[in-house]
């Protein structure tokens, strides 16, 4: 879940609409007025709200540290770590690492040590940076010394101008996980549109999950039963990524999927619980 909210540091709005949306004046015209609505007039409370309403016992969420590739950061992790503290029973943070930047290490620290967040998250092809390359492996060991997990955003990206698809390729993935078998490596977003490329990632690595994220639309070829013969049901996590893909409609198509209700209760609590190591 990206907390989008009045609550966190937002940094030039116009400036990040640019960034989301590029010389699109349509989108500018359509989703302007949501970013405002967002970063002045909806709370943290309005997504606790929101999870009561649906169900939802617990949420990771996220920030988005782009400066290097844009200019911006749209939640820091420090606005993370806030919004945890105030609902340390409901919210999970996860901190985002400007990779290319030269103080990324630094930032790791910080961020793990002293604000005391519980994953990393990145966004290869936003971030422009190619995850497999060794130069950074440094700082896969770092993450690795803390025990914590690596989210990686797979897939192409279609809600920010000039992301490189490529970075998000899940075979990219593959020459990670080699490297780094003790690290916990989560796949976001299916791989879209590498669906049989994402599966064969995730089934070869016992390091390797991926999540079910964003694209409710696209279920259909998504490879369910290939998870379920091939013994992999516990590799697959749910995820929103909420606000964007709003819990009303990712909900019901995951409930309407034509998979086991075993399958369905791993996807939708068991697995994450396990892989978190969530305790009520």
């Amino acid at each position: 879940m990206h907390p989008f909210c009045k609550e966190v540091s937002w940094s030039d709005l116009n400036k990040i609409a640019d960034v989301m949306w590029g010389s699109d004046p349509k989108k500018h015209r359509l989703m302007s007025p949501l970013l405002k609505t967002i970063a002045n007039n909806t709370s943290i409370d309005d997504y606790i709200s929101l999870m009561e309403k649906f169900g939802i016992d617990k949420a990771v969420i996220v920030s988005f540290n782009i400066t290097t590739a844009y200019g911006v950061c749209l939640v820091t992790n420090d606005d993370v770590a806030d919004l945890v503290a105030r609902f340390p029973k409901k919210l999970i943070g996860f901190a985002c690492i400007d990779v290319p930047a030269p103080d990324a290490n630094e930032q790791l620290e910080y961020a793990i040590s002293s604000l005391e967040l519980k994953g990393v998250k990145l966004v290869p092809p936003v971030q422009k940076f190619d995850i497999s390359d060794m130069q950074y492996d440094p700082l896969w060991r770092r993450i690795k010394d803390f025990n914590i997990p690596l989210w990686i955003h797979t897939g192409h990206q279609v809600s920010t101008g000039g992301s490189i698809a490529k970075y998000g390729h899940p075979m990219l993935i593959d020459e990670l996980a080699l490297r780094h078998e003790d690290m916990t490596i989560i796949m976001g977003h299916m791989g879209t549109p590498w669906f049989w490329d994402a599966w064969s990632v995730t089934v070869r690595h016992p390091n390797v999950y991926i999540d079910i994220s964003a694209h409710p639309d696209l279920y259909p070829w998504f490879p369910w039963d290939a998870f379920s013969k091939y013994d992999a049901e516990e590799k697959v996590l749910f995820a929103s990524d909420h606000p964007i893909c709003h819990w009303n409609k990712i909900l019901p198509a995951i409930e309407s999927l034509p998979i086991s209700k075993s399958f369905k209760k791993k996807i939708l609590g068991k697995n994450s619980v396990k892989l978190l190591g969530i305790k009520n």
